[in-house]
């Protein structure tokens, strides 16, 4: 009994932290409107009741006319009061609709942005957050259910405890002894029954409403599939237009109805699944509360009979039970439902709580106008989390202050890897990353990330304004803006924008926003780099989208566009690495060669040459004037 008592407090506490987690996080209006809108509902009928039973004995007596009408105008001056205070809550709470979901999603989004970067980027830490967003669609668990709750918690409750108000005096007003079956329902016996059969409903529902909840609950990871399927083939793919032409070439539309037809079938067994149990569940709830009301009944009508009570009194009593045992069952079906929820919300707490593990120092790093920042690595090793394999190893590196290197290699050679440690997205496994002879995770996390700007493979423009997108900011200077967007190649582009810098990339905020190509899109990634004015310019294959004259331009000026920055450029295309002053060679993790293109390419037995020889086999240098461009 002591566990049950602890666990019953656990779990109540558990719910009140979402409530408070929710009030602190925005939606404290939205409760608000919820719980009045939900009390108001629940005291406008018992009023009206009330009011109804007094003026039906009025009538039935001695009909004062002073009193009746009395009665009448507190009816509809108090029923005129409630129901626009309820009308206000409602259409605030239906404003506040939007938001509130807004406000749901919006906790997910800021604890991702403020979470470290390899917990964002783990799997593990993905596929959690993916089913408390389909659990949450699906059946509105977790924190969205304390939303809904408030509803039918405080209407249940005022309900009950309302109705328990205006229905006592039914059991306490005398009545004379009566033979047979009415003596005993006008007697203390009827009251004994009617208790008798509410707390037999209170078991019925609690027993019903769990028995509901843990089918629903046993289907959840099932129904995470299921949504997950439905949001795929119903949203996103019919409004992924990119999708058309490979649906089309391949007849990928045969493919797509026949996982429909496979997700359709999934839904039938789940369906198959949970009818029959909640079924009956649905057929117990729904007989209890007309045993209840029978009795009632016998109980009011035998007072009535004998006289205990007028007319007015049973409209009173018989509607006030009747309203008791409705909000009985709704207030025991969602508590219970909370109850259930919990596994659920835990599960969110579990995100939301999470804690970042990253050191995030506190040395300010200097600010020099000469950019002298020299980086090493040191021995370092690195495995992502939750794997078992090296990404890295053992890695020995000098970025030189203002060179420019070029790091190759073959995929998965750890190149991208190597340029995540050093922006500090994540860090060693092993080993140490210094910035000017002290380990980077000593300096203050922010002003270090400031020293980098990168252009990731897999970069990524938000659908703003180009000139937001490119200075990543809603004020900025336009004279540079313009100048680094010339510099990255897309100063011809510009004048045939509409609305110049002000054009939006892509037409998810304006139908006048322009469908960038991916060539210009990698260009304007580069111009935002230019535009940071770091005094490290990482590319991670900045050219992959670019036509050979494109490409070639931009190495042409790889140096120009650098400028004094130590430069750093990931490229497959062997050719570019001409115009860096050393070149670090990849393979399976490790760095294997390190030197400048003539000397690496003199070492005939190893990985550069091979990797070049395998490029140059299908190009004829001779034969093409790009600049020296071989691919």
């Amino acid at each position: 009994m002591k566990q049950r008592w602890s666990r019953f407090k656990e779990e109540m506490a558990l719910i009140l932290r979402g409530y408070r987690y929710l009030a602190g996080a925005g939606s404290r209006q939205m409760l608000i409107c919820y719980a009045g809108e939900a009390a108001l509902s629940a005291l406008i009928p018992i009023i009206n009741l009330y009011f109804s039973g007094q003026l039906i004995d009025e009538l039935a007596g001695s009909r004062d006319v002073n009193r009746l009408a009395l009665l009448a105008g507190l009816a509809a001056g108090i029923n005129l009061v409630l129901l626009l205070i309820r009308h206000f809550c409602t259409r605030r709470k239906e404003g506040l609709y939007t938001t509130m979901w807004n406000d749901m999603y919006m906790l997910y989004s800021r604890k991702l942005l403020k979470m470290d970067y390899q917990d964002v980027e783990d799997v593990r830490v993905q596929e959690k957050l993916d089913k408390i967003k389909q659990l949450q669609n699906w059946g509105g668990r977790g924190l969205v259910t304390l939303y809904w709750a408030v509803s039918d918690m405080v209407e249940g409750l005022v309900g009950v405890l309302s109705s328990m108000a205006l229905a006592l005096g039914v059991f306490l007003v005398p009545v004379p002894e009566l033979p047979g079956l009415a003596g005993v329902f006008a007697s203390g016996w009827g009251t004994v029954i009617v208790i008798a059969l509410l707390l037999l409903s209170f078991v019925v529902f609690k027993l019903a409403s769990d028995k509901s909840t843990q089918v629903w609950d046993s289907l959840a990871d099932d129904m995470t599939l299921v949504n997950r399927l439905f949001m795929y083939y119903h949203w996103t793919l019919p409004n992924d237009h990119k999708q058309g032409k490979d649906m089309r070439l391949y007849n990928e539309a045969r493919v797509m109805k026949q996982e429909m037809d496979e997700y359709n079938s999934t839904w039938g067994v789940m369906e198959k699944k949970r009818s029959p149990t909640l079924g009956w569940i649905g057929a117990v709830e729904a007989a209890f509360p007309y045993l209840l009301s029978a009795s009632v009944y016998l109980t009011v009508t035998a007072k009535a009979w004998c006289g205990a009570i007028g007319l007015g009194g049973v409209v009173q009593y018989v509607g006030a039970v009747s309203r008791f045992a409705g909000s009985l069952q709704k207030l025991v079906n969602r508590f219970t439902g909370l109850l259930s929820n919990n596994e659920f919300l835990r599960g969110s707490f579990e995100f939301l709580d999470r804690e970042n593990t990253k050191y995030q120092g506190t040395l300010p790093t200097e600010k020099r106008l000469d950019n002298e920042f020299l980086i090493e690595f040191h021995d370092v090793s690195f495995k992502y989390p939750g794997t078992d394999s090296w990404a890295l190893r053992h890695l020995n590196l000098e970025l030189r202050i203002g060179e420019r290197l070029a790091v190759v290699g073959r995929n998965g050679s750890g190149k991208t890897t190597m340029i995540k440690l050093l922006c500090r997205l994540y860090d060693p496994t092993e080993g140490e990353i210094t910035l000017n002879g002290i380990d980077i995770k000593k300096y203050n996390y922010d002003e270090y990330m400031a020293l980098f700007s990168v252009v990731f493979q897999d970069y990524h423009l938000f659908s703003f304004q180009l000139g937001q997108s490119v200075a990543a900011s809603v004020q900025y200077d336009k004279d540079r803006v313009l100048h680094d967007l010339k510099e990255a190649g897309l100063g011809e582009r510009l004048g045939t924008l509409p609305q110049g810098l002000d054009t939006y990339i892509t037409k998810d905020f304006d139908d006048a926003g322009v469908e960038f190509s991916g060539g210009e899109t990698q260009k304007a990634a580069i111009a935002r780099a230019l535009y940071k004015d770091a005094p490290f310019l990482v590319l991670d294959e900045p050219t992959a989208a670019l036509d050979p004259l494109a490409e070639s331009e931009v190495y042409r000026r790889f140096g120009e566009i650098a400028g004094n920055k130590t430069a750093v450029c990931i490229s497959h295309r062997l050719s570019s690495c001409r115009f860096c002053d050393r070149i670090a060679v990849f393979q399976k993790g490790r760095l294997v060669q390190l030197g400048s293109h003539d000397g690496l390419l003199s070492e005939e037995q190893g990985a550069y040459r091979r990797l070049w020889d395998a490029q140059a086999r299908y190009y004829a240098q001779e034969k093409i004037d790009m600049g020296g461009i071989l691919d």
